[in-house]
């Protein structure tokens, strides 16, 4: 029995279905949470300027970005680093499936 699972993951409007390590389902959801979480703070901080939604993920992805590397400079972030490694790639390998 393997024990990757699928799951759906909403990252902005979009639901992702990615394959993780079951183990791992918790820190992708984690994970998903943080990135809507500062999607949202862009959208409400910059929504007079109306700004297209890839430009809030953006921001969310440069802003958490930053902070892992100022964690990189301070902290053994090897699993962290792993995981978010796994993570793009299964968002690389859903992407050029659809």
């Amino acid at each position: 029995m393997s024990d990757t699972i699928k799951i759906k993951i909403q990252v902005g409007e979009v639901k992702h279905p990615l394959y993780v390590p079951q183990a791992e389902e918790p820190i992708f959801r984690e994970a998903a949470r943080l990135v809507n979480e500062r999607v949202i703070s862009y959208q409400t901080k910059y929504r007079a300027a109306q700004l297209p939604p890839e430009y809030m993920m953006a921001f969310a992805a440069l802003d958490i970005a930053s902070k892992l590397v100022r964690m990189r400079r301070t902290t053994d972030v090897g699993p962290v680093e792993e995981s978010l490694q796994s993570m793009v790639q299964q968002l690389e390998e859903f992407n050029q499936s659809h």
